[in-house]
């Protein structure tokens, strides 16, 4: 007999194999089945062109915006599925999963657009322009870390002491 992990993996208390512990009993081991090939990151488009130096002032002022109004709607759906996770329960790790898994890949994208919003800034520190970024979301300006409980729970509390 070898014991093996359930298809459940003991989120189901009800389950009829492995009675909601996550490990079943076989007489037989199961054929070790391939991972399945892991999904390649999606490459997010990026809103800069390749030189600054063929832009006009105009042109700028109208990417920048865009920029922040992706990087504030990112944040929104951040907040969202932050408030969507209980944290008083001791397993919401284990049962929001995917939802720590997309705030992870969110912040990725975030990243990307910060990333672009530097270059922006540093590529108009050379030239006469200059230009402050104002963001529309509490978390836009903000590096999230979806590994880290204790941040998740502070910036809870700090975006309701807001409101």
């Amino acid at each position: 007999m070898t014991v093996q992990i359930c298809s459940c993996e003991g989120l189901d208390p009800k389950c009829k194999k492995c009675f909601g512990s996550g490990y079943t009993n076989t007489q037989f081991p199961e054929k070790i089945v391939k991972a399945a090939p892991k999904k390649e990151p999606i490459k997010q488009k990026s809103f800069l062109p390749d030189t600054f130096s063929s832009l006009s002032r105009k042109e700028i002022e109208n990417i920048v915006p865009k920029i922040i109004d992706t990087l504030d709607l990112k944040s929104k759906k951040q907040m969202q599925l932050l408030h969507a996770i209980p944290f008083n329960t001791t397993t919401f790790r284990r049962d929001h999963q995917d939802k720590f898994e997309l705030l992870g890949k969110i912040e990725n994208e975030k990243q990307v657009l910060r990333n672009d919003l530097d270059a922006i800034a540093a590529a108009l520190t050379t030239s006469k322009y200059a230009i402050t970024f104002q963001y529309g979301h509490f978390l836009s300006d903000k590096v999230l870390d979806a590994t880290s409980n204790r941040e998740l729970k502070t910036l809870l509390r700090a975006y309701k002491k807001l409101k």
